[in-house]
């Protein structure tokens, strides 16, 4: 007996190439889509990792802050404890530079104190963080470097006293608390703010 043998025509294996290209395109769509997602969520969370970093540190610099008069760039003492504005250390928006306490040094093993001489600016659109290893440096000793944020388009710094924010600092002593306006590329305008503990009765001049 003859059997009769039927396949599938070429339309129909057509069809069904055509069939498994379009799921395949769109399965490559979709995984595309979830890894960039992924990848894009990595990111992020490293960037509010980095953020909460930064905030931890500068913090702890001003929640350190003491009452002691600071140099600048190897210059004589001033009369303030801290200094900040426009293009102070070098910095391309606001800086500031004070002397914190409590920078530790376990049974004295270092030849230095437990104070520290730190600033922050932006240079480069990068926030940095400044340290020197005697809280009086001189010209010759160059500060240690920490770069803490990128894409850092602009940086103000404020000062809460008396119960209003300034937009200057002219006093002798320390305010009650500092504000960072961080803006940035990606993440628009921040605003930290910051308490400056052991505030003393008597803060000279007025500030500005």
């Amino acid at each position: 007996m003859r059997r009769n043998q039927k396949g599938f025509t070429l339309i129909e294996v057509m069809i069904a190439i055509s069939i498994m290209a379009v799921i395949g395109i769109a399965a490559s769509q979709v995984i595309d889509a979830v890894l960039r997602s992924d990848k894009i969520s990595v990111e992020a969370d490293k960037r509010i990792t980095l953020l909460q970093r930064t905030y931890q540190i500068i913090q702890r610099d001003m929640m350190q802050m003491t009452q002691r008069s600071v140099r600048i760039n190897g210059e004589k003492a001033q009369e303030q404890v801290m200094y900040a504005g426009e293009n102070i250390i070098d910095s391309e928006a606001d800086g500031i530079i004070f002397t914190r306490n409590g920078w530790r040094n376990p049974a004295q093993m270092f030849p230095r104190s437990n104070l520290q001489a730190v600033a922050y600016r932006v240079v480069e659109q990068k926030l940095e963080r400044l340290h020197y290893l005697y809280p009086d440096q001189s010209a010759a000793n160059e500060p240690q470097i920490t770069p803490l944020i990128n894409n850092v388009t602009a940086l103000k710094i404020e000062f809460f006293y008396k119960d209003e924010w300034k937009t200057s600092w002219a006093n002798s002593g320390r305010p009650e608390g500092i504000a960072f306006i961080i803006t940035s590329d990606d993440l628009g305008e921040i605003r930290w703010q910051f308490i400056v503990p052991n505030v003393d009765g008597n803060n000279g001049k007025k500030a500005s």
